[in-house]
């Protein structure tokens, strides 16, 4: 009898301990299933988002004409200051992309021999040729030569056609936060307002956004951020091309739309020959190329024709702008480098927002863009030869 209740006693609390033990578990799977039929939602929802932007980017492809040929002698002048222990140099190096082929590079130093290191920087994969000279003596130049062939590209972008996008995939986080230094300007906030008061339609708010800057900013290369800073435009209405493009480019990010600043070589012979332009993803037609500060220049210029009546002067500038507002790269601007704020390979004594031509530091100290005959400073120069019996009107890319 006592064996019995034993029996029957340890059959209870042993039953009663596998009732809890599997209520316990249950409700951990039944956690676990969720969470991952959560996860698995997301991710699908994150690949389909990715998906249909992939697509849709695919589809509408810029028309690629005119395609121009040079070969580029493209040279840096720098003095670091007395006793320097260590100056460092790094020049952008152009990309091949199916927009433009890069070719035949060659590097040389002047006075003396040095050999480049190169590097990529894991922000935006942007290429530089590194140099690492111990106790320099006296002025340097660095030589970069090249071939490059660029086609002309033409989005015809029909706004009525770009998507009001919700939602981005993860991969475009990078490209839509807005400019925080935006918020020095104290009438920021309201112009943003302004331009997002037009339309409930984000392409209409875009397109408003270009008229702002077009309106409201003059170019001034003098009083100018050189860092693409949005608040510069806004508190002082002047600036040159970086200072355009990173104000448009924060407003479309407020607007809803990823954008990044462009750097790049215009294929001219010039001391400085480097020019800033915008993109922005513009779904169906992924990233679009603009360059407000260009236009407007060359549409004053034509606005003020002698040569033309009023009318004729009128639909030139009118067109102008109209070609930009579709979408339009011409075939003499290189591109170098895509974004801002990027951390250099091997990494720099001090944050850099973004490179124009070179980024050079004598013993951890930038040096500035000057007279290359004054201690501390580095100038550029290039000549740009076309190439071919019909310039700037091949038939197709290098390679393609």
């Amino acid at each position: 009898m006592c064996i019995s209740v034993k029996i029957r006693q340890s059959y209870r609390i042993c039953f009663r301990d596998f009732s809890m033990m599997f209520f316990k578990y249950l409700v951990g799977f039944v956690f676990v299933v969720g969470s991952f039929v959560s996860l698995t939602s997301n991710l699908m929802a994150g690949e389909e988002d990715e998906r249909k932007v992939r697509q849709t980017a695919a589809e509408a492809d810029p028309a690629r004409t005119a395609i121009a040929k040079f070969k580029v002698d493209f040279r840096v002048a720098l003095k670091a200051p007395a006793k320097t222990k260590q100056l460092r140099v790094w020049v952008p190096l152009s990309p091949s992309t199916k927009n433009q082929m890069v070719w035949d590079r060659k590097f040389h130093t002047f006075p003396r021999e040095h050999q480049p290191q190169f590097t990529r920087e894991p922000t935006f994969g942007n290429e530089f040729a590194y140099f690492e000279i111990d106790s320099p003596d006296g002025p340097l130049e660095i030589r970069h030569t090249f071939t490059a062939e660029i086609a002309q590209l033409d989005w015809g972008v029909d706004y009525s056609k770009v998507a009001n996008t919700a939602s981005w995939p993860k991969s475009f986080d990078l490209f839509q936060t807005p400019d925080v230094r935006s918020e020095r300007a104290k009438n920021y906030t309201e112009i943003v307002e302004q331009i997002q008061s037009v339309s409930d339609a984000k392409s209409k708010q875009f397109m408003k956004a270009i008229e702002w800057v077009d309106e409201n900013l003059t170019y001034d290369s003098t009083n100018a951020s050189l860092t693409a800073d949005p608040a510069h435009g806004l508190i002082h209405r002047r600036g040159h091309c970086s200072d355009y493009h990173g104000l448009c480019g924060t407003f479309a990010r407020e607007i809803g739309y990823p954008s990044r600043v462009l750097y790049g070589l215009q294929m001219f012979d010039k001391g400085s020959p480097s020019h800033c332009k915008l993109e922005v993803f513009m779904p169906p037609y992924g990233w679009v190329t603009y360059d407000l500060s260009e236009t407007q220049k060359l549409a004053i210029k034509l606005s003020k024709d002698d040569k033309l009546l009023p009318e004729q002067r009128k639909k030139n500038a009118d067109f102008i702008r109209q070609r930009t507002l579709n979408g339009f790269r011409e075939n003499t601007w290189l591109l170098v480098t895509r974004g801002e704020n990027y951390p250099l390979m091997p990494a720099a004594s001090s944050a850099v927002s973004i490179i124009r031509t070179i980024y050079a530091e004598a013993d951890g100290i930038p040096l500035k863009e000057g007279a290359a005959a004054q201690e501390g400073t580095w100038l550029t120069m290039q000549r740009v030869h076309e190439l071919g019996d019909n310039s700037r009107r091949f038939t197709a890319l290098k390679n393609q």
